[in-house]
């Protein structure tokens, strides 16, 4: 009955530790630790040699099934803790003398040992971890025979054992694993006792199946972590010579670093400068360029201008008239009358035109003496100076020279 109530607790426990097991996992993403087991086997009870991996039992066993499970949580990449449940069964075989059975429930807790930090298995190959087993625990059975009387009870046991891990996937491992068991299991000590052996019970189990390692998705099981590489002396030195090396030339690359964002900063100042500089130059250069364009235009319109001074006397008279544009204000048949109307014209063009005096002219055509200023060699440089003679003669015109064909008779006094 005791026998029965245990198997049922332990496979609830199993039922319901994946999901314990996978919430409690999620708070470490940094490797797997967590893993749960399945497994089935043989129980290894033979009438041998006590110390043989099949144990040593005072009749002659047959060889029955052991199944169970387990969960591990792995301390470190060296060592785990494990809480392994299992049945097994114990049955001599038929036609003996004694005839006996007995059910076992074992439930122990098992220090794992993996054996790649320590011997360095996984150089050779990624894909197998070969680990030790060594805990202890109890045993609940029941136990009937043709000879004593039935019995259960409860008996402490001893498991000492080695394994071997094969990788399938960072989720899953497929394992190997015999266990050797010492136990004062009263039963198997009567069976023992009646052929004359010790109290206590040796027997193998040979056991295999699954284990599912929990935890981040791209992480393996910490008992795969590559062991670490043995250095002599000198390659130590040698590392760590390098290692102070490489210290080195990152304290020079951060002070280059820090030498070359200076200089970038000072070019970048210097940059503003020059373009700011450039920027005034490019004006300046501008204003020259249009300053020289007005020159030379100033110098073309001077070479087409023609020879334009005339000569006057002291009262302004000339008969001398340059070919282009003037502006007559007066006609009159007295030199005086012609004089004053060259006086108030030079004075009403004070400010409008340079060198007034020079360009208020008169002239004899027979009995007229005339007044006209002069001379421009563009029409529409004429405007201003019209403008200002009809303020003060409003019938002021604008002449041009050389005079038109029908009237060269009528000018025939004024030379050109």
């Amino acid at each position: 009955m005791k026998t029965k109530l245990l198997t049922a607790a332990l496979l609830s426990v199993f039922i319901i530790a994946p999901g314990l097991f996978a919430d409690a996992n999620a708070q470490d993403r940094n490797e797997r630790k967590f893993s749960i087991s399945l497994h089935g086997g043989v129980v290894l009870a033979q009438d041998s040699f006590r110390a043989s991996p099949a144990g040593g039992f005072g009749v002659v066993a047959e060889t029955n099934p052991v199944f169970g499970g387990a969960l591990q949580y792995a301390l470190s990449p060296y060592w785990s803790l494990e809480l392994m449940g299992q049945y097994q069964s114990f049955e001599n075989e038929s036609g003996a003398a004694l005839e006996f059975e007995s059910t076992v429930i074992e439930v122990s807790l098992r220090n794992i040992i993996h054996l790649n930090q320590l011997l360095g298995t996984n150089r050779i190959s990624n894909y197998i971890a070969p680990y030790a087993v060594l805990g202890g625990g109890v045993q609940i059975y029941d136990y009937s025979s043709n000879v004593f009387s039935s019995d259960d009870g409860v008996s402490g046991v001893a498991v000492a054992g080695l394994g071997l891990n094969i990788y399938l996937s960072r989720t899953v491992d497929l394992f190997a694993q015999y266990d050797f068991h010492m136990s004062s299991n009263v039963v198997n000590a009567r069976v023992n006792n009646s052929s004359g052996g010790s109290a206590f019970t040796t027997y193998g189990t040979a056991i295999g199946g699954l284990r599912f390692n929990f935890g981040a998705s791209d992480a393996r099981h910490s008992s795969w972590r590559r062991a670490p590489i043995d250095l002599y002396q000198d390659d130590y030195d040698r590392l760590m010579g390098l290692n102070d090396r490489m210290d080195e030339l990152e304290r020079q690359v951060a002070t280059q670093s820090d030498e070359i964002a200076r200089l970038e900063s000072e070019i970048d100042s210097r940059a503003g400068a020059l373009e700011g500089r450039a920027d005034q130059t490019e004006s300046r250069v501008s204003d020259l360029e249009r300053q020289f364009a007005e020159m030379q235009q100033s110098i073309r319109d001077r070479e087409r201008e023609p020879e334009t001074r005339t000569e006057v006397d002291e009262a302004g008279l000339t008969q001398n008239l340059a070919d282009g544009h003037y502006v007559q204000i007066y006609a009159g048949l007295t030199m005086s009358s012609a004089q004053s109307a060259r006086r108030t014209m030079v004075e009403a063009l004070e400010g409008v035109v340079d060198n007034p005096s020079e360009m208020v002219l008169i002239t004899q055509r027979r009995q007229f003496y005339e007044v006209r200023v002069g001379v421009f060699n563009r029409f529409p440089d004429t405007v201003d100076v019209l403008r200002t003679a009809q303020n003060n003669f409003s019938d002021a015109f604008v002449v041009t020279f050389p005079r038109p064909a029908h009237l060269s008779d009528a000018y025939r006094d004024l030379s050109n």
